[in-house]
């Protein structure tokens, strides 16, 4: 199993066990969590402090982590990288940060549905399908004075031709959707959020095994 990860806004928590602290980074800094102790945002906030990243030693990285999203509300969500027939990726700009396109799971619908209708409404899509799930990401954050816990899982798509046409979802505060390679590409990663960052990496650990 990889490295638990739990992110708020660009800081994130590594959830590791005693045995595997190798995986820290040296000079970050650390939280042991005490036995039977329940996690919660104010506690991981105050322990990050002006940090980037906080390695969280606990028994159960699993268990601790789920045992923390379960005491938030869990908002469900999917979404997309997507490349095209010439290796470009298809990278939107929300709000002026460079993303992916993902967005809530509606009642009834799987994972995999609401992935692909997100991709398709966000970019303007026709034809996109799934190729292989990458990885779930977890992020927490103060929404209306409740803490929530967005769960999202990323799958990589692919959409026939070397430069299908894209629309940007202006309601959804899109203002562009373009297909990028090479420079260009890894320049807009290194600029989004770290959520985007750890999709790429599945993403590129996909492309070494496949």
């Amino acid at each position: 199993m990889g490295v638990m990860l739990l992110f708020y806004e660009n800081k994130f928590f590594r959830f590791l066990s005693a045995s595997s602290t190798g995986v820290a980074m040296e000079g970050e800094p650390t939280y042991i969590v005490g036995e039977s102790e329940q996690l919660t945002p104010e506690v991981l906030l105050s322990a990050i402090g002006p940090h980037h990243s906080l390695n969280i030693i606990c028994a159960n990285p699993q268990s601790t982590l789920e045992a923390f999203c379960e005491r938030l509300v869990v908002v469900r969500a999917a979404g997309g990288l997507v490349e095209n027939s010439a290796g470009d990726i298809l990278i939107i700009r929300r709000k002026g940060w460079p993303d992916l396109p993902k967005g809530h799971i509606d009642e009834g619908e799987s994972s995999e549905q609401a992935a692909i209708r997100e991709v398709q409404e966000e970019t303007g899509l026709c034809e996109v399908e799934i190729v292989a799930p990458l990885c779930t990401t977890r992020h927490f954050h103060n929404a209306y004075g409740r803490w929530e816990v967005k769960q999202t899982d990323w799958y990589l798509m692919y959409a026939e031709g070397e430069n299908p046409t894209l629309t940007p979802q202006e309601g959804e505060q899109i203002t562009s959707a373009e297909w990028l390679r090479a420079r260009r590409l890894w320049n807009a990663v290194e600029e989004s959020y770290s959520t985007i960052k750890v999709v790429f990496e599945k993403f590129l650990e996909y492309k070494i095994s496949n």
